[in-house]
């Protein structure tokens, strides 16, 4: 991030934002939210020893004509927000980065149990990366043994379902920890009756199995939203975790969603079978303008050491988008082009492999006269940002703090950005609102 004089350095004003709406026909059946923490109708029942046969292509489309399929599945890619992929990659990547597979046999009690505001492991999968899943909603029993208070009594000390794990905190935890690393090779292996007849409640397994092996089981938690939707595919009944593995496979059968991430593909069946029209969600921001622009007489105070923390912030979550995505390899030829402004980005990184991705980095900072927000662009950087070549690869990674320290990224394409800012005086001044963001 390059420092700029107010002089010489252009603003970009952002409007407030709200989620369009998909004109596609609205093919809800439940009626049901579609958070993964929800039921969405009746459940499948489950049927033991029943061998299924992967969908075919095009199975997405088992209850609808193939051309109304295209026109959903078209539609749908035209509206999606990328940024939402992104952002729950990343939230996937920190949980992997912060607790490995070969991490889980020597995880200590406080390292698993929710309820002592540390970065557990239990945290991570619930709250931490409810983007990748939203499992948030069901009491803390779900993990088999927490850290907090219940209506009943108000002291903090740990909780745990006695009948089911133990008597103690020491039992139960060894109970629970033993089933964990029976759930993860269950799920390895791809056992499904074992992965079912495990202890560990339901949305708890199908969020860890879909973070640890995205490329078996499908980010969908819900026993009841797995079951409708494979209804839907005409998957037929048997294991609960069979059918979140043959979701993934209807992805990958289908021509144009084979190359669709796991967030994406989730986002597009809860949208088409589960949400109602209007509930659909992660579609692409509409951005209201406001006219009004203002000069900007001087930088955010000690903007050198924002921009560097702003960075540096950056490039970690960066790191954990390609992790999150199954991209690792790609991390180490992230290139850093800060010492060279003339590039006219940060770091140059990939969406995907073969698929390079600029990155610049800016601090979003408060209009001074009120509302929205505001970040300066130098005239090389906006040059480059709008080369052909770099168009649909360049991106504004905006970081905003709390309490003085990064607190939150928001990735935009530049080309969005400049759809839905103003830009002006003082070279370019981008003011913009801040829509909502979960």
């Amino acid at each position: 991030m390059t420092a700029l004089h107010p002089a010489s350095a252009p603003t970009i004003t952002r409007s407030a934002a709200t989620l369009s709406r998909s004109a596609a026909p609205d093919l809800d059946r439940t009626g049901s939210p579609g958070n993964c923490n929800h039921g969405g109708g009746k459940a499948a029942a489950r049927t033991k020893n029943v061998v299924t046969t992967p969908p075919a292509p095009g199975t997405i489309g088992y209850m609808i004509s193939q051309p109304e399929l295209d026109a959903l599945v078209r539609t749908f890619d035209r509206e999606f927000d990328a940024s939402f992929e992104d952002r729950a990659a990343q939230q996937r990547g920190a949980f992997l980065l912060a607790f490995p597979l070969n991490s889980l046999k020597s995880m200590t009690l406080d390292e698993y149990v929710i309820g002592k505001r540390l970065p557990s492991f239990c945290a991570y999968v619930e709250p931490n990366t409810r983007l990748w899943a939203n499992i948030l909603g069901a009491t803390s029993f779900k993990f088999g043994i927490y850290y907090g208070r219940m209506k009943s009594d108000s002291a903090r000390r740990y909780r745990l379902v006695e009948s089911k794990f133990g008597a103690t905190k020491e039992e139960a935890f060894a109970a629970v920890k033993s089933a964990l690393l029976d759930l993860v090779a269950a799920g390895r292996s791809l056992k499904f009756e074992e992965i079912d007849e495990n202890p560990l409640s339901q949305m708890f397994k199908a969020k860890i199995l879909s973070l640890y092996f995205q490329d078996k089981f499908l980010n969908i938690c819900s026993k009841d939203h797995i079951a409708d939707l494979a209804s839907e595919l005409g998957i037929e009944e048997t294991w609960i975790s069979e059918q979140q593995h043959l979701l993934l496979q209807a992805k990958l059968d289908n021509p144009i969603t084979r190359g669709w991430s796991n967030p994406k593909f989730m986002t597009f069946l809860y949208n088409t079978y589960i949400r109602s029209r209007s509930k659909r969600m992660h579609l692409k921001r509409v951005i209201s303008r406001k006219p009004p622009t203002i000069d900007i007489d001087e930088m955010l105070e000690h903007r050198k050491r924002i921009g560097k923390m702003s960075e540096e912030y950056a490039l970690k979550w960066e790191k954990e988008r390609l992790n999150g995505l199954g991209f690792r390899t790609l991390i180490r030829d992230i290139k850093d082009r800060r010492a060279a402004p003339g590039y006219g980005y940060d770091f140059l990184s990939h969406t995907q492999p073969n698929d390079e991705r600029y990155i610049e980095v800016k601090t979003a900072g408060r209009n001074l006269a009120g509302n929205g927000f505001r970040f300066f662009l130098s005239e090389t950087e906006r040059a480059i940002s709008k080369k052909p070549e770099c168009a649909d690869r360049y991106y504004f990674y905006l970081v905003y703090y709390k309490d003085g320290e990064p607190s939150y990224l928001e990735e935009w394409k530049a080309a969005e950005m400049y759809e839905n800012s103003e830009l002006g005086p003082n070279g370019y001044v981008v003011k913009f609102d801040r829509g909502e963001v979960e």
